[in-house]
């Protein structure tokens, strides 16, 4: 495993909740036949908890799959700290070396539409775990005739989160007098958009949006408001932020907040003070949460993952070595070069993973799979029907 950091203009998505450097289990396949191109954001404060599974996942499952197969191959890590011409430079670097055979897109990982076409044009093939990295498959710039051929997200698009946190908004509110709903950003990219894919999914439903970044000027608008329904479009440290100015402004009042960030229930325990007074409705997430799933597969997956790591798998992590085992095989049964590895990218229709089954539409998108919904109970997060 290789790590490329550079150290360019840095894009702040949230604010930093841990300094720890991200835990790394590295390839260290010596001379590799193979290159897997890892493109990552590890300026995401909270990397360790929403990036990083992800990439140990991953690298784990190829290491794993193809001990013994006569063939090595290197996950290689860059890092583009939320920098547009980092990942650019980065990207042009992936296609210039033949050895990369495909590349993958980390969670929150979100691209500029540059990076795709230098991608798309080298025809390199691409692997999608982020909920908003766009296929360059699917642009007039991509090569005749592979239009979502050789690419393939592995979650559902964040249009459905969005979709699924409006209707959830618009019920709760509905429940006795119609109230406004307060839809809550922390300032962050990835916050504004859901936030406002949520606002459209809304409709005529009368709706007041927020800029948490401040989160006591948020919470006193909370308060003027009268929102019965607080959804909250960002991250934990905007969230608990949000829940302490919440209840010093006294704005708490029982009402539910949607933590619609992804993953916050790996880093919010129900029962931790940072709720602060007030109410978790649910957490929404693209990802999978396979820890309390009864499969062989799935407790097999977490065992490994848990023995390797010391930790239970965390957020996209499923997903992730679900990935790494579609690339491990497709590795092993010959795709050592570019033309290879598109021509099991064509093949490539369905899988039957640890996360899910796996079915794509003709762009390479996720068929059928909607985001998970969870609910507090006691000291765990419990998974809801939708």
């Amino acid at each position: 495993m290789t790590l490329r950091i550079r150290p360019l203009l840095l894009f702040v998505l949230f604010a930093v909740l841990s300094t720890v450097a991200p835990a790394c289990s590295p390839s260290d396949a010596g001379n590799p036949d193979v290159k897997i191109a890892f493109f990552q954001d590890l300026s995401v404060p909270d990397h360790i908890d929403l990036v990083s599974p992800s990439f140990l996942a991953f690298d784990m499952v190829v290491q794993r799959r193809l001990e013994g197969q006569g063939v090595k191959a290197e996950v290689v890590q860059f890092d583009t700290r939320g920098d547009a011409g980092a990942a650019i430079e980065m990207a042009e670097e992936v296609a210039a070396e033949g050895s990369f055979v495909l590349a993958v897109a980390a969670p929150f990982w979100h691209e500029p539409a540059e990076v795709g076409r230098i991608l798309a044009e080298a025809g390199v093939p691409t692997i999608s775990l982020s909920p908003v990295s766009a296929s360059p498959w699917v642009e007039p710039t991509a090569p005749v005739g592979d239009a979502g051929t050789l690419w393939r997200r592995l979650v559902p698009d964040r249009t459905a989160e969005a979709s699924l946190l409006a209707e959830i908004s618009g019920r709760r509110s509905a429940e006795g007098v119609p109230q406004p709903i307060c839809l809550v950003e922390d300032g962050s990219e990835y916050g504004h958009g859901l936030v406002g894919q949520v606002e459209a999914g809304l409709g005529p439903w009368p709706s007041t949006r927020i800029d948490g970044s401040d989160a006591i000027g948020a919470a006193e608008e909370i308060a003027t408001t009268g929102c019965r329904v607080v959804l909250w479009g960002g991250f934990p440290p905007g969230a608990r932020e949000l829940a302490r100015a919440m209840r010093a402004a006294g704005s708490a009042r029982g009402q539910p907040v949607d933590l619609a960030g992804d993953a916050l229930k790996t880093t919010i325990p129900p029962t931790s003070p940072a709720g602060d007074g007030v109410v978790v409705g649910s957490v929404a997430c693209p990802c999978v949460d396979v820890s309390l799933d009864l499969r062989l597969a799935s407790r097999r997956f977490v065992n490994a993952y848990q023995s390797e790591h010391g930790l239970a798998p965390g957020a996209y992590a499923a997903e992730a070595w679900d990935a790494g085992r579609l690339a491990a095989d497709a590795i092993a049964a010959g795709a050592v070069d570019r033309t290879a590895m598109q021509g099991a990218f064509r093949a490539l229709t369905a899988h039957v993973g640890v996360a899910r089954t796996y079915t794509f539409d003709d762009d390479g998108e996720l068929l059928g799979a909607e985001p998970s919904l969870f609910a507090a109970a006691g000291t765990r997060w419990l998974p809801l029907p939708a």
